[in-house]
């Protein structure tokens, strides 16, 4: 939500432009004031240079022999082999240079990328794979539906039923309290949850955010340690939605039709004006490797359209087109500059 980049970057991509930004030959007084202040900056930040740099070399040897992680290539073997850069850093042309600070990045998270994150892989009592949906109904006869890449734990005791979306995105269809013992339906969410005063909404975690619709009756949506107090704790009516982030802020966005909120379940990817960084997000659940956006601006860039979910490379295309960016494929990853 913040324009101020540095504030809300994720330090692994900008540690990898750094390091691909050293190895494109020495750096001028201004621009390694900017490195130095950017390390001193927050310890998070020393931390992911030391490792981007450490992937770089990981990187080399993968382009060396890439063993079975090839099999997971988006395109031939063949044709793989001829996108993984083999040259020195310093004859790099910035689509390459795009191309090695995405790789960079997957090889810092390469087990997140591929199996999933392995914390959220042992806490999920139900979960999806890449492009893969699925429905669960819970011990209360209650119904959630899990969009691509999606994971919830279930705890549910003689007091309340509680899950906790864990990644991903859940259309829930809540059985009413009246008809549960009076326990309530809560659907807990990073550092918030929604309480069901009703039956159908959905939560969806984005990237740094959490976003709450409501399809019928009435959900109440607090975030914090104090989700009593009236400046973090919201009730929401049919077709509204809201988005909180890690500070614990509420964002209203106002009214969202039904069909443009679970467009997902029909196979559909809807946006309306939202940023580039958080499209790409979604757009990881439904395809093999991993889609990254090279530099903090072009993340901003707002998008809105209707794309097919079973078409990533053509909705890609066309985002690409919209924004004026370009494309750089390799065997693990797609990177936008």
């Amino acid at each position: 939500m913040s324009g101020d980049n540095d504030q809300t970057e994720d330090p692994g991509l900008r540690a990898a432009e750094w390091v691909v930004r050293l190895g494109g030959g020495p750096l001028d007084t201004q621009t390694r004031r900017e490195l130095d202040a950017w390390l001193a900056a927050a310890p998070d930040n020393a931390a992911a240079f030391k490792e981007a740099q450490s992937a770089l070399g990981q990187m080399d040897a993968l382009a060396r022999e890439p063993g079975s992680l090839s099999r997971h290539s988006v395109h031939s073997q063949s044709d793989a082999a001829s996108h993984i850069p083999t040259i020195p850093l310093r004859r790099r042309r910035w689509p390459q240079l795009a191309a090695l600070a995405a790789s960079i990045v997957l090889v810092v998270t390469i087990s997140s990328a591929w199996l999933g994150n392995p914390v959220t892989f042992l806490r999920a009592d139900h979960r999806t794979a890449i492009a893969q949906t699925g429905s669960v109904t819970l011990p209360d006869g209650s119904r959630v539906d899990l969009g691509p890449s999606s994971a919830i734990a279930v705890n549910f005791d003689e007091h309340e039923r509680r899950i906790e979306l864990l990644s991903g995105v859940a259309y829930v269809v809540a059985v009413p309290k009246g008809e549960a013992h009076g326990r309530p339906f809560v659907v807990e969410a990073a550092n918030g949850q929604a309480r069901a005063l009703g039956t159908r909404f959905e939560v969806e975690r984005l990237s740094g955010e959490v976003a709450v619709t409501v399809m019928e009756h009435k959900v109440a949506v607090s975030v914090g340690d104090k989700p009593s107090g009236l400046s973090n704790r919201i009730i929401l009516s049919p077709g509204e939605k809201v988005r909180y982030d890690q500070t614990g802020r509420l964002y209203p966005i106002g009214k969202e039709g039904e069909e443009q909120a679970l467009g997902w379940r029909k196979g559909q990817l809807v946006f309306d004006r939202a940023p580039l960084g958080q499209v790409v997000a979604e757009l990881n659940r439904y395809r093999a490797g991993r889609i990254v956006v090279i530099g903090g601006r072009l993340g901003d860039e707002k998008i809105s359209g209707v794309f097919d979910a079973g078409d990533i490379d053509g909705a890609l295309t066309s985002i690409s087109d919209e924004v004026g960016a370009r494309i750089v494929r390799g065997p693990l990853f797609t990177a936008l500059y």
